[in-house]
């Protein structure tokens, strides 16, 4: 079976446990969490650093990057799981992936990357590989892998910000933070 992270969580799923203490290992590692590395755009990095440091002050909530890339993950999990189609997310991934500023950065590398390690929960990089094992389903081959969804996700989201596609986003996360 292909791997869609370096977690390879799905992989993991079918592993059947050996015995009874195996079976609770299972049962509590997959509320367990994973480390994925992404890269990001150094200028992007410090940008979503600044907008974490001010969600942090205003809910008054440690609130780091890898907080933002889960709730972008979210998001975009609960976008699916309403509307499970992979022939759209496959369009929307292409579309991102062939815009300007992702190019730039993941093609033309004209900036430095910078590793960032990000922890999602197992659950949310299973659904994500299940995700991308849907558009494989239907297309032979995927181009992306959990952490180039991951890197999209988070550039399109600063480079929104900042041109003001997404003026309240920042407002909104304080609120939901809040609740």
């Amino acid at each position: 079976m292909r791997s869609y992270s370096a977690a390879n969580v799905m992989e993991e799923y079918l592993e059947t446990p050996a015995g009874f203490f195996g079976r609770m290992f299972r049962s509590f590692s997959k509320n367990g969490t994973v480390e994925l590395e992404i890269m990001l755009p150094r200028r992007f990095f410090l940008k979503g650093e600044l907008i974490t440091e001010t969600i942090q002050e205003k809910a008054n909530l440690n609130f780091s990057v890898c907080d933002l890339v889960d709730l972008l993950t979210e998001e975009l999990l609960d976008n699916y799981s309403l509307e499970p189609n992979p022939l759209k997310m496959n369009e929307t991934l292409k579309e991102i992936s062939s815009t300007s500023i992702i190019q730039r950065y993941y093609r033309y590398s004209k900036e430095e990357l910078i590793s960032v390690k990000v922890k999602l929960s197992k659950r949310d990089v299973f659904k994500l590989e299940m995700m991308l094992a849907d558009i494989a389903e239907i297309y032979d081959e995927v181009n992306y892998s959990v952490e180039n969804i991951l890197e999209m996700q988070y550039v399109m989201f600063i480079n929104d910000t900042i041109r003001g596609a997404k003026s309240d986003a920042i407002r909104k996360i304080i609120r939901m933070l809040n609740k």
